[in-house]
């Protein structure tokens, strides 16, 4: 059963040592500060289901986090089943790593606090399921087609939103790097349609790159809308002995990159209305790097390719972009990233996707989506099945 404790030794500046800054809610992210009197490691755990122990699933919320002396500020998230009402945390702060929440240590300090989950009206919703990802896929040669292989950046994407009283209060965004075929520098980025950056909670939002936290949020400072950059560089961000990353036959590797950002709203912030799934992902040319001789200039974060009919964000250059190459572009029509035939830059597909090798041509490898392209997705709606393409072309 737990019951507080409480021994007095190095570590945690006593009762004071943990501050609760944020409330505790279900599905929610929360904020603690760390005052620690010497480095040393944390672990934590919370009785979520206010049964007594320590012992359920998701209740070892912290483990063998690393501590500097003075302030260390840590974030958590409540599952969403979290029972709503008055409970216990115990943190166990140490020299030693390995510790449970009971059990003797040769150094450190393990205090209990009470706690208060509050909330009402919690409920979630996934895109496109809770444990499937969809598949997000980019042609970097806009406003060519070129090889029109669709390699170039492959992320499997999906998301996670919380929702009190039917209004989102928080997203997170998940992606898996799952292919770079291309030749040029590109980013990665995302921007939640109608949400200004001035509607985002920064004390809560931020980033982790394969489990790692990041300094930065990723939110665009220099812009209006709300723009989170995950990479200014994808060939920066996987480790790869190829030439190419995942779309070589001959040169197979495994995912190496995965980012998972967590975005809170402002209390005042009306989300439901303005911002649905999958919300805006998008490549952009990395500034300061070559991409292609067919454009006026060098264009850096200029340049984006979005999914079909969606509109590039305010760093984009309208002016000197739209209408070169086979690109058919008419922002009056609402018509954007599109061929005359309406061969996209960009695709979503639902599920987890096997895109082309390299220099594949996507209408030769998957040869029903030139129909389904054409028709405006009403006819060859299974063109991506992997039964309906040419198994020789598909990374697999």
């Amino acid at each position: 059963m737990v019951t507080p404790l409480s021994d007095n030794s190095t570590g945690l500046n006593d009762e004071d040592g943990v501050g609760f800054v944020t409330a505790i809610e279900p599905g929610l992210d929360s904020l603690i500060n760390l005052q620690a009197s010497t480095s040393g490691y944390l672990s934590a755990w919370f009785d979520w289901n206010q049964d007594g122990d320590f012992d359920d699933e998701g209740e070892h919320v912290f483990q063998d986090a690393e501590l500097d002396q003075g302030n260390n500020p840590l974030y958590f998230t409540a599952p969403v089943n979290a029972t709503i009402g008055n409970t216990w945390a115990r943190f166990r702060f140490s020299q030693q790593t390995g510790l449970d929440y009971f059990g003797g240590a040769t150094s450190g300090e393990v205090e209990d606090y009470s706690i208060n989950v509050t909330g009402e009206g919690i409920s979630v919703r996934y895109f496109p399921s809770e444990q499937g990802y969809a598949t997000l896929a980019y042609e970097d040669n806009w406003p060519y087609t070129a090889d029109y292989d669709m390699n170039d950046v492959v992320m499997h994407y999906r998301i996670t939103e919380i929702l009190r009283d039917g209004e989102v209060v928080k997203s997170r965004i998940e992606g898996r790097l799952a292919a770079v075929g291309a030749d040029y520098h590109n980013g990665f980025a995302v921007r939640l349609p109608g949400i200004l950056s001035a509607d985002i909670d920064t004390t809560l939002t931020r980033q982790y790159h394969n489990g790692d936290l990041q300094a930065a949020s990723g939110l665009e400072p220099d812009a209006s809308e709300a723009i989170f950059v995950v990479a200014n560089d994808l060939l920066d961000k996987h480790e790869s002995e190829c030439r190419f990353y995942r779309t070589r036959m001959d040169c197979k590797e495994d995912e190496n990159f995965a980012f998972d950002l967590h975005v809170s709203f402002a209390q005042t912030t009306e989300v439901n209305s303005t911002m649905a799934a999958p919300y805006d992902p998008f490549i952009f040319a990395t500034p300061g790097y070559y991409h292609g001789e067919g454009l006026p200039f060098h264009p850096g974060r200029q340049w984006e390719v979005h999914l079909a009919d969606t509109a590039p964000t305010e760093k984009f250059n309208q002016e000197a972009l739209w209408q070169l190459g086979v690109d058919t572009s008419d922002p009056s029509q609402g018509r954007y990233f599109k061929t005359s035939n309406n061969l996209p830059w960009a695709l979503l597909i639902v599920e987890e996707w096997k895109w082309p090798v390299e220099r594949e041509d996507l209408v030769q490898t998957y040869p029903e989506f030139a129909e389904f392209a054409e028709s405006g997705g009403e006819r060859k709606k299974t063109w991506h099945k992997f039964s309906r393409g040419n198994a020789s072309k598909i990374y697999q």
